[in-house]
């Protein structure tokens, strides 16, 4: 018999795919369910349950994230987030109590505050990576309280100093500190962050910035005279002050609302910036966010949160979470078989040194 001229086309994936993007399969009525039960155990127990309900959330969180095929797991134990909180909460009643003994103490809470600060951040963040696995393989962080502590509190402080000009170093900082210092199994992140594109994202937070404040200001004027005439004849001038009144706080509103929005559009913008010259190895990773599109979902899920009067919480961060997860994406530099092997048995040759670090979570 003879072979047929050409043989069917069968669409076979390629062992080393240009790009594996991250997916997540949860849905807000799921998480509806965990989140509901959550608050009313919390509520029932006096916050007693809140560890256990942390776990319970980013289990779901991270069971629902996927990447190639598989899902990210928390192993985080709920007792030891119960003694990291009552430790953190005990060391603030004790303060206040002395500070109320002595007012001039309360420089002393504050500055014990800002020296303790990085250590509980590199704490918060080493029990985290830890505790986050994908494929059975753990992550882990080892940064220094020291490098903690001039990325969240020397140059946070410097930013103020300087009316905020420096507050772009600060964010660069931040970010080096998160993935210089994050491995999976023996695998180190790193990233290539300098400080001028910050100072671009932060130019365009200026810019926009201002041209919300001109467009109030524009609908100020417009808006001035119809307001003034509807108040002289139909209220007198006792009305007048009170249209005046309204008039100013829904301005006021409107400039809290647009300055709010800052933070969501900065976070979109860096999260784009970290990923995209961040690395895992020789993976590569890729994140396309569109920060005008995560401002609209964060400003979106706030009026409904109001309007449902506080159900849609659980819908908004899913709805979040979704966002950021399905615009992000691995850009392998070989099979990913082959790296979890060597990164396994690695794994086990180091082995569980600095678990005893580890022991407690810090609530941060």
């Amino acid at each position: 018999m003879n072979a047929p001229a050409t043989l069917p086309a069968f669409d076979v994936p390629p062992l080393n795919p240009d790009e594996l993007p991250f997916e997540f399969s949860g849905s807000g009525g799921a998480y509806f369910k965990i989140w509901i039960v959550n608050l009313l155990l919390s509520i029932v127990t006096l916050g007693l349950y809140s560890p256990w309900a942390k776990v319970r959330r980013e289990r779901y969180f991270m069971g629902n994230t996927l990447l190639d095929g598989s899902a990210f797991d928390y192993h985080a134990d709920p007792v030891k987030i119960l003694k990291g909180r009552l430790l953190v909460m005990a060391a603030i009643v004790v303060l206040n109590i002395a500070a109320e003994f002595n007012p001039l103490f309360n420089l002393v809470v504050m500055v014990l505050f800002a020296v303790l600060l990085p250590w509980m951040i590199s704490r918060a963040l080493r029990f985290r990576a830890h505790n986050t696995s994908w494929r059975g393989l753990r992550f882990a962080f080892d940064g220094l309280t020291w490098e903690a502590a001039k990325a969240w509190v020397l140059w946070p402080i410097a930013g103020v100093l300087s009316a905020g000009i420096l507050f772009p170093f600060a964010l660069a900082n931040q970010r080096r500190y998160l993935f210089n210092h994050l491995r999976f199994g023996q695998a180190a992140f790193d990233i290539d962050l300098p400080v001028g594109p910050v100072y671009r994202v932060f130019g365009r937070v200026a810019l926009l910035a201002l041209v919300y404040v001109a467009v109030l200001v524009a609908l100020g004027f417009v808006l001035g005279g119809p307001l003034d005439l509807f108040a002289s004849g139909a209220m007198g001038q006792g009305g007048g002050r009170e249209v005046f009144g309204l008039y100013l706080m829904l301005a006021m509103l409107a400039l809290y609302v647009g300055f709010a929005l800052i933070a969501p559009y900065v976070s979109a913008c860096m999260a784009n910036l970290s990923f995209n010259r961040a690395n895992l190895q020789n993976h590569g990773f890729f994140s396309d966010m569109v920060a005008g599109r995560y401002v609209f979902i964060v400003l979106t899920n706030w009026l409904l949160t109001a309007l449902t009067l506080g159900l849609y919480r659980p819908f908004a961060v899913v709805r979040l979470w979704r966002y950021r997860v399905e615009h992000l994406a691995l850009l392998p530099a070989g099979t990913l078989t082959a790296f979890m092997a060597v990164q396994a048995e690695e794994a086990r040759v180091i082995g569980e040194e600095a678990a005893d670090l580890l022991d407690v979570d810090l609530g941060f």
